[in-house]
């Protein structure tokens, strides 16, 4: 696993833009909003799908206008456990099967999982984190250098995982 260290990860860097989220709806808000303002990526890292966060309707059509007419939309999402995501149908699992060329779930690598944290990266800027995935708080963020610091930490995770085959579309 990449050595990084996120022990007061949400202190380091210029934080004076930060936005704390102290509640569920915050987060989910926050994501429906930053995804708006999304030109190219949007990149998912988290245990299980969080379904109080990602698993809601707005946001899917949310996603869903962010990769029309938009030749350069992509959607990378790293997750633990995506078992309870698949038996309760959840609206990103259907979302990845309606748009594999854009949508692409893969498997946390098992050197990556076991960290607590979640996040989610808009394009090369905005990020929101959470410290603890279990946890009702995050902070929504620009700076670039932490920006910068969990980007280098999803692309060494996800260049090692593998695409999750129940998140694919099979067609006959």
């Amino acid at each position: 696993m990449a050595a990084f260290d996120f022990t007061n990860f949400e202190r380091k860097g210029n934080t004076e833009n930060d936005i704390q989220l102290n509640s569920v709806q915050a987060i989910s808000e926050a994501v429906i909003q930053e995804t708006e303002n999304t030109l190219r990526s949007i990149k998912i890292f988290t245990p299980d799908l969080e379904a109080e966060i990602y698993n809601n309707d707005k946001l899917r059509k949310q996603l869903l206008s962010f990769t029309q007419g938009n030749r350069h939309a992509q959607i990378q999402i790293l997750v633990d456990d995506i078992s309870t995501a698949l038996q309760s149908g959840y609206k990103l699992i259907g979302l990845a099967q309606q748009l594999s060329s854009i949508v692409t779930i893969k498997d946390t690598p098992v050197d990556y999982q076991g960290t607590h944290i979640s996040f989610i990266l808009f394009d090369q800027a905005g990020f929101i984190f959470k410290p603890d995935s279990t946890s009702h708080t995050a902070f929504s963020s620009n700076c670039k250098n932490r920006s910068n610091k969990l980007h280098e930490f999803f692309t060494s995770a996800w260049d090692q995982a593998e695409q999750n085959s129940h998140t694919r579309r099979l067609s006959i």
